[in-house]
Order: structure tokens, then sequence, then C-alpha cells
């Protein structure tokens, strides 16, 4: 009985669970390269949310939805910078490219 095996000592912590069982399975790149559309909000800053939504990623290309054509315009103008702010938060090329398209207006966070 006892530590059969086990060279740890107590509970290990649930992210690290994870991330060990994510590499396991081949897909931590998607997990991560897939919370860019989970932290879009807080990288774009409020101003952007609150006319843009993150809603999905294609091959390196993260797809967002405006709430307007001026909206799309101007973000899409932005897009050099906004794809730099967003791979400089994870600190890797994660996205290549950004595509907008209109879409319904994003549901305010509570």
């Amino acid at each position: 009985m006892g530590n059969r095996g086990r060279s740890r000592k107590g509970p290990e912590h649930i992210g690290t669970v994870l991330d060990s069982l994510f590499k396991q399975k081949g897909i931590e790149e998607s997990i991560r390269v897939h919370r860019a559309v989970l932290d879009w909000d807080s990288v774009v800053g409020e101003a952007v949310a609150k006319h843009a939504s993150a809603v999905h990623i294609e091959h390196g290309t993260l797809i967002v939805e405006v709430e307007s054509s001026v909206w799309m315009h101007r973000l899409q103008m932005e897009e050099s910078d906004l794809r730099t702010r967003i791979n400089q938060h994870y600190g890797e090329d994660i996205i290549r490219q950004i595509r907008f398209r209109l879409g319904s207006p994003p549901t305010p966070k509570a």
C-alpha cells in the first residue's frame, strides 16, 4: 500500500493535470489558439469589444463579427495592430489574419 509508483507528495493543481492531459491527447495547440476567442474582450479593450466579438478561428484566421459596416471598416484599418496585440498577449504568432464580417451586436457581458 502507500505511495506505489507515486513520486509526488500531495495533490497536483488541476491546471497542471489538464495541461499534461492535453499534451498527451495532442490538443494543446488547438486549445491555446482558441483562447484568442475567449480572451478577445480583454485583449482588444472595452471600446472595441462593445462593437465586435471574436467568433472562431479557422487555420490561423480569427473570425470576428462586427455590428456595423462603420465598425467593420474601422477594424479592418486596425487589423495589423489588433493581430499584433493578440500575438504579443500570447508571446507567439497564433493569429495570422483577422477577418471581419457583419453580424449581430455583441451581447453585453455581466
